[in-house]
């Protein structure tokens, strides 16, 4: 039934000439499923890009769509830099081989042994590009999306791949609510977003705040409560966002103190505007169930934690159990026996629930909430909590919180991304709270072949947009320093 509602609503909101508006957009084409589509045309001299095989580049070139007639003429030499084909960095252009036999017409600069050393080569060469078979592809390069045709997302091996989207903090009230009464639509902050956002086989959000009509909507501009009316469910549900974690710090905490009420009717408007939800529940057994759909024939759950109210293991700095009770407002507000809450940042308890999902599920991925706000990277407990979801098994690990984007790891083969930052949200002082980053995961075989993070940047406090090319570059030369801080810890 789910799906059928999920289906339907995509139709509605992609409808019928959106298509070919966003067909470019970060290699998005109109549809969830993969397109077929012939060899890419090419300029006579130019090397031939065959079925089955693919252009990739450095993850650091922020470039993701080339022309038909670019594809090769690029590996044939025909272009010096990456500013000539529109990329907002300049960097020379590389072309180099992988394997005995470079392609017919390719002179490469450097030859490869095989796709390993491929990827330790980009790191000396940020502008080289090679063309390799699809089914070889991890998502440690960048796949350029030629003319349009994005092999990224064709079958390889006999498996379809599963294409997943994350925003970041999505947070009611304040002037995020101002705005939807002053235009008098609840789905106003997700307009110029919502035909991108239909265009995966689920999107994901953080639902940070309340909503409800039976809580009063504060007026202070610098309150730490965050409610809205349950109309707001509206826009949630034409987003194309399919669930909304709840596994975050103000699902109960706020400056009014209302505890768990704030929760418990906020899951109310959900369940009435028909937005399934995770992280949170009426208690403990509810709060730690996943999100769980079927996509491309796999089954996939996505797993909140509290890692901030919730959590009285990893930092002495959070909200803890005081005198061994839930306080609510001031203390821990983690779900237990018979008591609202969020799912609680307990090693042992999150590994076990993912170790049980991954012998149930074909993709498994926590959605953890934790970190220090404002900070580009995680403290070290936030890269071991993730670490152990991976050791339990999860095909890899998303976090939110701080309200910027930080960088990315990869630990034992698996990648992890740190905080996609801000979605909706009303912070507009300075550039890292006003951005965040839609983050789409393809997996292919139950492994992640790509991560492609697309720059959002928030106006009139509360819409956001994909940003330009250049907007973006400047977005991921941060994401890349966070992730070069995270690797230099070791």
């Amino acid at each position: 039934m789910r799906s059928e509602i999920r289906t339907t609503r995509r139709k509605l909101i992609v409808g019928a000439g959106a298509a070919a508006a966003l067909t470019t957009v970060s290699g998005l084409s109109a549809k969830a499923s993969p397109i077929r589509m012939p060899a890419v045309r090419i300029a006579r001299n130019a090397v031939a890009i065959p079925d089955g095989m693919a252009l990739v580049t450095s993850p650091r070139t922020p470039l993701f769509d080339i022309g038909p007639d670019d594809a090769g003429q690029l590996l044939a030499g025909a272009f010096a830099n990456w500013t000539d084909l529109g990329s907002p960095v300049g960097r020379a252009i590389e072309p180099v081989a992988v394997g005995a036999k470079p392609p017919a017409g390719m002179t490469p600069i450097e030859t490869y042994a095989d796709y390993e050393s491929l990827i330790k080569g980009f790191e000396k060469r940020p502008g080289a590009v090679a063309m390799i078979p699809v089914d070889q592809i991890d998502f440690r390069v960048n796949v350029l999306s030629v003319g349009g045709h994005d092999p990224l997302r064709e079958p390889a091996s006999g498996d379809t791949p599963v294409r997943v989207a994350f925003v970041g903090d999505i947070v009611p009230g304040r002037n995020v609510d101002n705005k939807m009464q002053h235009y008098g639509d609840y789905t106003h902050p997700f307009l110029k977003m919502a035909k991108v956002l239909s265009r995966f086989d689920a999107t994901i959000a953080n639902l940070e705040g309340n909503l409800s009509d039976s809580l009063p909507h504060p007026t202070d501009a610098h309150t730490f409560t965050f409610v809205s009316s349950p109309e707001m469910v509206t826009g949630l549900t034409m987003s194309g966002i399919d669930a909304v974690s709840l596994a975050n710090n103000h699902s109960c905490w706020n400056s009014e103190g209302w505890g768990t009420r704030g929760l418990t009717d906020t899951i109310a408007a959900l369940k009435k505007g028909g937005m399934p939800y995770f992280g949170a529940g009426a208690d403990l057994n509810e709060a730690r169930k996943p999100f769980e759909f079927t996509a491309q024939g796999k089954k996939i759950a996505v797993y909140g934690v509290d890692g901030v109210t919730a959590n009285t293991t990893s930092d002495p700095s959070l909200p803890g159990i005081v005198d061994g009770s839930n306080k609510g407002n001031d203390g821990y507000v983690g779900a237990g026996d018979g008591q609202p809450g969020t799912n609680p940042f307990l090693t042992d308890q999150f590994t076990s629930d993912i170790a049980t999902l991954v012998k149930n599920y074909d993709i498994v991925i926590p959605y953890f909430h934790f970190g220090q706000e404002y900070i580009d990277v995680p403290p070290s407990w936030a890269n071991d909590g993730a670490h152990a979801a991976i050791d339990a098994g999860a095909t890899m690990v998303v976090s939110n919180h701080p309200h910027v984007i930080q960088g990315m790891e990869v630990y034992k083969g698996v990648p992890v991304v740190y905080s996609v930052g801000n979605f909706i949200f009303d912070q507009m002082f300075s550039v890292q709270v006003r951005e965040g980053s839609m983050l789409e995961i393809v997996i292919r075989g139950g492994k992640v072949v790509g991560l492609r993070p697309r720059g959002v940047e928030i106006e009139d406090f509360n819409q956001p947009r994909l940003m330009s090319l250049g907007e973006h570059a400047s977005q991921m030369d941060r994401f890349w320093a966070a992730a070069d801080r995270i690797a230099a810890r070791g």
